[in-house]
């Protein structure tokens, strides 16, 4: 029964990031807590996050500007071990806890549509990239920073989507190699979650469909009120 409930978790959390693109790793982190420790699922969404952001940059044909991208890649790339020993050593309960402080902070600041003024874009730039790449190595959620500054940056859609997607797949393919040589990847439950990749597939492209068939910003607050509620649960 467990095994339908974390295939059923995968499946909409999937459907999510295809219709609106986010919230996989940000919806199935908290939910896949009630089933594994965050050193199985951690590493098991990242795997999952590189296949479904290959799908996505993959659909929207689009080059990302990769000077633009560089600072923050360079950055993210250096912190990324900080994170993934955060991962490894710092006790669960507490880092469930700052997970879910996170998901309150991202789905309030999400849902007000708040952005930042880039006074100083170099220095911006820097900040966003080190708090990613320590978010992506301790629990799979490098978006945040990154979205709030392409964000304020002022792109058009594509062009932002197409940076967040490849900036994403750069880090999971860096954070991948970082939690293999930590022995991360030697249980056997990670092995069995991978099972359960054609349903992420699925589900992406569910949600890829429905995307054009949606109010995709009363879908948004929808999940972003999930996210909160999720947030404040993982606090207790």
């Amino acid at each position: 029964m467990s095994f339908v409930i974390v295939s059923l978790i995968i499946l909409v959390s999937a459907i999510v990031q295809g219709a609106t693109s986010f919230g996989f790793s940000l919806l199935a982190l908290p939910l896949l807590g009630y089933f594994y420790n965050l050193k199985i699922i951690v590493p098991t969404l990242v795997i999952f996050s590189i296949v479904l952001n290959l799908i996505i940059l993959l659909r929207l044909r689009l080059v990302p500007k990769f000077k633009e991208l560089a600072i923050l890649a360079f950055f993210a790339i250096c912190f990324i071990p900080v994170g993934v020993n955060v991962l490894i050593f710092v006790d669960e309960i507490l880092l469930k806890r700052i997970v879910g402080l996170l998901l309150i902070i991202i789905s309030v600041i999400m849902f007000k549509g708040i952005t930042i003024k880039l006074k100083h874009k170099t220095f911006s730039y820097m900040i966003a990239g080190i708090l990613s790449g320590i978010l992506n190595g301790a629990v799979s959620l490098s978006g945040p920073p990154i979205v709030v500054l392409l964000a304020s940056d002022q792109k058009n859609k594509n062009e932002f989507r197409a940076s967040l997607t490849f900036l994403f797949l750069l880090l999971n393919v860096v954070t991948i190699f970082l939690f293999a040589n930590k022995g991360l990847f030697e249980n056997k439950e990670i092995i069995n979650m991978l099972f359960l990749l054609p349903v992420m597939i699925m589900g992406t492209f569910v949600g890829i469909y429905l995307g054009n068939k949606i109010d995709e910003q009363k879908f948004k607050k929808i999940v972003l009120i999930l996210l909160m509620i999720m947030g404040i649960l993982n606090l207790f």
